[in-house]
């Protein structure tokens, strides 16, 4: 069973050995890692689009360390509650695949991933977990209308069409935003007057927000690497100053507040 669709002419795409065909031959081959490029246009198969290797690696060791797992347990209930057969699942912007790997683990269903960064995509396939994987573009997803269950929208842009176009009328969105306590501790180091988050939901008229769920958890952050690869996955990184950004350089450990709301959109 596949739900993804030709991005240049939106005709069900179906694979026959290694490669993606449609019905009027639009062909996609898939890469070694298993993974499919589905980026057209100016983010033609091979473009530098996203987050690069370097940034890609960085964020898997990170999450590896178990430093979100608070948030990651918080989604699994979600999905569990819902007690679907074999629920369809797509992980919008999946970057390196830890929060579908960890799902697919414990859920029984039919999951998929994608994300504008070909490196991400490569590291979250090359997990060999049963979960199809492509490169796509947010704003034009190739995926069937309503093919999506359950679609899981973490620290990304937010597209109401597109998000309405593939969930099932019956399904759902799960987006996840920063808290407003999230990293304070960070931003106390870098910043001399830091800020809380404002737990903004996206704004959306094709989709009802129907629950609001708040995880909070406090963890240890052991090293300076880690702490580093945490401050480089934020947008604090690319809006602060060299000489704030100096200020962590010689921190070897931190204990931080992880805090993250959970909005379910419904149609």
């Amino acid at each position: 069973m596949t739900e993804l669709i030709c991005p240049v002419c939106g005709e069900v795409l179906t694979l026959t050995d290694r490669t993606y065909k449609c019905k009027s031959n639009h062909c996609f081959d898939m890469a070694k890692e298993g993974y499919v490029n589905l980026l057209t246009g100016s983010h033609k198969p091979g473009s530098e689009t996203g987050d690069n290797k370097d940034m890609a690696q960085c964020r898997r060791e990170f999450l590896s360390e178990g430093y979100f797992d608070a948030l990651v347990r918080g989604i699994i209930e979600f999905i569990k509650e819902k007690a679907l057969p074999r629920p369809v699942i797509a992980d919008i912007c999946c970057g390196e695949g830890y929060y579908g790997d960890r799902i697919k683990n414990e859920i029984d269903c039919e999951m998929l991933g994608f994300d504008l960064s070909k490196e991400m995509v490569r590291l979250a396939a090359k997990r060999k977990n049963g979960i199809t994987y492509f490169v796509g573009n947010l704003s034009r997803i190739p995926l069937k209308d309503k093919s999506v269950d359950i679609a899981l929208h973490l620290f990304a842009p937010f597209h109401e069409k597109e998000f309405s176009r593939i969930i099932k009328d019956d399904g759902c969105i799960l987006s996840v935003v920063a808290g407003e306590n999230h990293l304070f501790e960070l931003k106390e180091l870098l910043y001399d007057t830091p800020y809380k988050n404002d737990e903004k939901p996206p704004e959306t008229a094709k989709l009802t927000l129907s629950q609001r769920r708040k995880i909070t958890a406090r963890v240890h952050l052991k090293s300076n690497k880690d702490i580093m690869a945490l401050f480089k996955m934020t947008p604090y990184y690319y809006h602060t100053r060299d000489e704030d950004k100096a200020k962590l350089r010689n921190i070897d450990s931190l204990d931080i507040t992880t805090e993250f709301v959970l909005f379910i959109y419904t149609k």
